[in-house]
């Protein structure tokens, strides 16, 4: 066990400072946001390599270790949120690259939602152990509305089966959105 971690913590290390150094600065695209999103104050995190990344691997396996690790419940949620932020601005940013990463960038957004509704759990474990979870809910709840007003901004340009399960996803959002009211 002891060679296994001292192999897997220089490596997480590596990925999580080096590979973010590999990718590209994303591009202007030509995707118009709803002029909503400049209201809400959310930044979301820079997410590094994208799934159309040959190494994109690497950085879900040195995720998904991360996430084993964590045992507290509102620490796993603020980690199942920032996944979350980086699976939608993956999202996002695939959409800026054209229609051809246009399916990617919402099989991503929706991965990401996966991430914000087991966050949301791990809040509800909080609250059944006692814990205080009023920063942590209202932190969701101004993600779940800078979700939505992104969401809304890719149906806007998308057609066919892709703007469908985009306006799934704003709707399952709206439902995390309920919860966290």
């Amino acid at each position: 066990m002891k060679k296994f971690i001292a192999l897997i913590v220089p490596l997480i290390f590596l990925f999580s400072v080096g590979i973010s150094l590999a990718q590209e600065a994303p591009k202007e695209g030509s995707i118009s946001t709803p002029s909503s999103i400049k209201t809400i104050d959310y930044t979301l995190p820079y997410p590094g390599l994208l799934p159309d990344n040959p190494l994109y691997f690497l950085k879900a396996i040195r995720d998904r270790v991360i996430e084993f690790l964590i045992s507290d419940p509102i620490k796993k949620a603020n980690f199942e949120l920032l996944q979350s932020d980086k699976r939608l601005n993956e999202g996002l940013l695939l959409f800026k690259k054209g229609e051809s990463k246009y399916s990617l960038g919402e099989t991503t957004i929706s991965k990401g939602e996966n991430y914000f509704e087991k966050g949301i759990a791990e809040i509800e474990r909080a609250r059944e152990q006692g814990i205080v979870t009023t920063d942590i809910s209202r932190r969701f709840y101004l993600a779940s509305l800078k979700h939505r007003d992104v969401i809304k901004g890719l149906i806007n340009i998308s057609s066919g089966d892709i703007k469908q399960k985009l306006i799934a996803d704003d709707k399952r959002m709206e439902e995390f959105e309920k919860k966290l009211k």
